[in-house]
């Protein structure tokens, strides 16, 4: 995808694209782009303007005589894309407005609805709502067994209130199906940690750089192991 390898051009295509009215697709190419460029606040604003666009037909294509309009898949899929860029622009609270419209739409019962529940559960989480990102977890892990990679999350959101136990059980099933998973050992530490097992998490955490010295989980599992040295 030319957005995401070299936003720029993309913008830049998308932009001329609108020029000879490619309406809502070329649109959402450009809030694309800017998502890539780490545009993430104005990504998300486009894309809760396209989602307004696509629900009452204005840029989309004609069938007929008359323009489309969007399914309530396709705008809960577009709030969902808005939500997320919201989360990575640090916007919280409009996440959680975005996240919680494409939920009230999206089909019942459906793959997108898991997908969004896994969303809200990212920004329950970046939040420090650890109850509501459970909640979410816990209900799609009930519905849809085959989703062992969204363990680490619900073993993280069970610690933030304290559930060891069930943090810990998690935890177990994630990394028996992704044992050199750095994230895994990172997140054992951090269960070790809040357990009060400082020479676990000092394991867990020396597990992670041995895997891969590079990367989020490797400077937090050295950020971690320096916290606990200056304590000792």
């Amino acid at each position: 995808m030319l957005a995401e390898a070299a936003p720029d051009r993309g913008i830049n295509m998308a932009l001329e694209w609108q020029l000879v009215n490619g309406g809502v697709p070329a649109k959402h190419c450009e809030a694309v782009g800017l998502f890539f460029a780490r545009e993430y606040s104005e990504a998300a604003a486009r894309l809760e303007g396209i989602a307004e666009d696509m629900r009452i037909g204005r840029g989309m294509p004609v069938r007929g005589d008359e323009r489309a309009t969007a399914s309530a898949a396709m705008l809960a899929d577009t709030y969902g894309q808005a939500a997320n860029a919201w989360l990575l622009g640090g916007e919280l609270v409009r996440a959680e407005s975005a996240i919680i419209q494409a939920l009230s739409i999206v089909p019942e019962h459906s793959t997108l609805e898991r997908e969004l529940r896994i969303d809200r559960a990212r920004i329950a989480a970046a939040d420090e709502d650890f109850t509501l990102a459970l909640s979410e977890l816990e209900a799609v892990w009930a519905v849809d067994r085959n989703r062992l990679d969204i363990l680490i999350l619900l073993a993280s959101a069970a610690r933030g209130i304290e559930n060891y136990e069930r943090a810990a059980s998690a935890l177990k099933t994630y990394m028996a199906t992704y044992p050199d998973d750095p994230a895994g050992f990172l997140e054992l530490g951090n269960l070790k940690d809040a357990e009060g097992d400082k020479p676990a998490a000092r394991q867990a955490w020396l597990k992670v750089l041995a895997l891969s010295e590079t990367g989020s989980d490797a400077d937090a599992a050295r950020a971690n192991l320096e916290r606990i040295d200056v304590a000792k």
